[in-house]
């Protein structure tokens, strides 16, 4: 930045470079006036930013935490694509194991997807009781569904609703044997740090004993408002924990700052853990079997739509015309794909 400075200002006291910008003043301009016209750009830019700041509420993502909101397009979301993070729209869409149909589809401005499950079983729903006119059309079936979508308050929604879903939490290929020999997952199968299932837990005195046979006292209750959720947090003493000989496998943290084991205890909302119901399941090789086959069936429709079909970014502003934009590109699909059946049938 100096450098730069000293170059300007020597060209301004330099005569020849002085008769050099002469004949061009005309077309690129005074510098005085450049530099009036940056400063009315940059005080209108924050014109527009106050204005935005002072009438806008903090945008909450599905899980309660804020995300990153954006002056040109309030509805849209930080999400990572191909080449880093961008501002943008995500597509999500559910379609058919027999013919790669989508029956429900929907662009979100929310950034992370887990959320968005419960309104997508209300278009699936609605969309398939248009089609086979029943009450239950999801009856009897399986929806499969991406790691991102695995939360403790989705499965309770397919609960309730009498879905069966097959959602796997994300660790379920560390646990895999057939990822055993990848050196990918053979170094994570390993447990580098001790977790909550290696503290025993001693009601009587209302404690955790960790590993080492040190004790972890209750602490204090705490509350997580951006998940909405409460618990309790057992602490040890930093005394204790800075001579342990385990605290390499204990303390995920530099040396000399905060050398102390915390563990928080969230309290059950719900009176069936779903999560845990679900990671016994996904364990079973039939059930893995099952959801090898989600890839085979979603996969390829967006492989159609980005690649064949050209949607690989949305082209509009806010969330209702990226969302006619998204279920537009959803109807093209299906019709190329009801093309070679209908022809087949009707001889088209």
């Amino acid at each position: 930045m100096a450098r730069v400075i000293h170059q300007h200002k020597e060209l301004d006291r330099n005569t020849k470079a002085k008769k050099i910008r002469e004949p061009f003043r005309k077309t690129i301009g005074e510098d005085k006036e450049r530099h009036t016209r940056h400063v009315k750009r940059i005080k209108a830019k924050l014109k527009k930013i106050e204005k935005f700041l002072s009438a806008s509420e903090p945008k909450m993502g599905p899980s309660g935490q804020e995300v990153q909101s954006n002056i040109t397009d309030v509805e849209s979301a930080r999400i990572k694509g191909p080449h880093g993070y961008i501002q943008g729209y995500n597509g999500i869409a559910i379609a058919d194991s027999g013919s790669q149909v989508i029956v429900a589809a929907e662009a979100i401005g929310s950034g992370a997807e887990s959320g968005c499950l419960p309104g997508m079983l209300d278009s699936l729903e609605t969309n398939m009781r248009k089609v086979t006119k029943k009450k239950q059309p999801l009856k009897k079936s399986l929806v499969l569904g991406d790691t991102g979508y695995f939360s403790e308050d989705n499965l309770q929604e397919a609960k309730k609703r009498d879905i069966e879903v097959l959602i796997p939490d994300p660790q379920f290929r560390k646990r895999d044997p057939d990822f055993d020999d990848r050196k990918k997952y053979k170094d994570t199968n390993v447990k580098k740090y001790f977790d909550i299932d290696d503290f025993t837990y001693n009601k009587k005195e209302d404690c955790y004993i960790c590993p080492a046979g040190k004790i972890l006292p209750y602490k204090c209750d705490v509350e997580f408002k951006a998940r909405g959720t409460r618990g309790k947090q057992y602490r040890s003493k930093k005394s204790v924990c800075t001579i342990c000989q385990l605290k390499g496998r204990c303390i995920n943290r530099k040396e000399g700052k905060g050398e102390f084991r915390a563990l928080f205890i969230l309290h059950r909302q719900h009176k069936e853990n779903l999560s845990e119901k679900m990671r016994g399941k996904i364990d079973n090789p039939a059930y893995r079997e099952l959801y090898s086959r989600r890839m085979q069936i979603i996969e390829p429709v967006f492989a159609n739509l980005t690649y064949c079909k050209g949607m690989d970014r949305f082209t509009l502003r806010t969330k209702k015309k990226v969302n006619i934009q998204w279920q537009l590109y959803c109807i093209v699909h299906n019709m190329w794909k009801c093309i070679k059946p209908l022809s087949l049938q009707y001889g088209i």
